[in-house]
């Protein structure tokens, strides 16, 4: 028997490797029925957590402890993949200096998300008043029409993460201006956590172990299959596999397969948001953890065995 569990994701495009590892059962073999529920935007999915619409699942570091300084009452429970700030300031092919944006449309994926506090934080930095010099919009359920946006001249500027930027890269609609794992701007930072709400944490306690121990076998499995990862998401997503290989090479070095938080870097993280005024008062990051139900790093040859 099955226990039906919904995951949390902030995008359409999170979690490929998760929806790998559903697909070879690795979370039926933890006793999970998995689903993805897609709530756009960083702010937004974390008042699911709190609210306990959603038991588990991940958002980025910026959104999750701004939350938790307001007063959400879930904890961070693992690291998700992508470990590192894997995100990038792509612009339109008529953008060739930061003064170019002054008076366009730039997005991200929310108002208050992590592509958000990011993209003011690279626009201050090139000396832009993200609040006068241009527009920031929030995409929520309009994020998979991105590349769209950006044909039809209503963007010219984005904070995005893969495969989204290649995708668009390919089609023509953008290119890389800035790789926010630069450490001017994400010094080892801890990016995208796991997080459980507060009676999840009281009364499942295994299931958050389970869940757990099917992300940890999902992601080695994908790493140790490139080959399949690629086919895979290559027909999930419609395009290319030259291009969803293209994706996955760009990120591979930032990303995580043991759930362990970077504690330095979720300082790192939180002590970023407290500089942009996100946070308004300092937060020490054992405060915000509850790190009980982390699986053991898997040994190398348990690893060949998921694989």
């Amino acid at each position: 028997m099955t226990i039906a569990l919904e995951y949390g994701v902030p995008t359409d495009t999170a979690a490929l490797q998760l929806r790998l590892g559903i697909a070879r059962g690795f979370f039926r073999g933890e006793g999970i029925d998995l689903a993805l529920k897609i709530i756009f935007g960083g702010p937004e999915i974390a008042r699911a957590y709190d609210a306990g619409v959603l038991k588990i699942g991940e958002l980025g570091t910026p959104p999750a402890t701004t939350a938790i300084s307001r007063g959400a009452r879930f904890k961070l429970v693992a690291s998700s993949v992508k470990r590192s700030a894997l995100q990038y300031l792509v612009a339109a092919p008529a953008i060739r200096d930061w003064s170019d944006f002054r008076g366009k449309t730039v997005a991200a994926l929310t108002i208050g998300s992590c592509s958000y506090w990011f993209m003011r934080q690279v626009l201050q930095h090139h000396g832009l008043d993200p609040d006068a010099d241009l527009k920031i919009v929030g995409l929520g359920e309009r994020y998979p029409q991105v590349i769209d946006l950006f044909r039809s001249g209503e963007l010219t500027g984005a904070v995005l993460s893969e495969p989204n930027v290649s995708i668009g890269e390919a089609s023509g609609a953008y290119c890389v201006m800035l790789a926010l794992t630069d450490p001017a701007f994400c010094p080892d930072m801890q990016w995208s956590v796991v997080v459980a709400g507060p009676d999840t944490i009281a009364n499942e306690p295994e299931l958050i172990r389970a869940v757990l121990r099917g992300c940890q076998k999902s992601y080695h499995y994908a790493a140790a299959h490139r080959d399949e990862w690629i086919a895979f998401g290559a027909d999930y997503f419609g395009i290319a596999r030259a291009t969803m290989a293209k994706s996955i090479e760009r990120e591979i070095g930032g990303l995580h397969f043991d759930g362990e938080i970077d504690m330095r870097g979720l300082q790192q993280a939180i002590d970023l948001q407290l500089r942009l005024g996100a946070i308004k008062q300092p937060m020490r990051a054992q405060d915000i953890v509850d790190l009980r139900f982390l699986p053991a790093p898997l040994a190398p040859q348990v690893r060949a065995a998921v694989g």
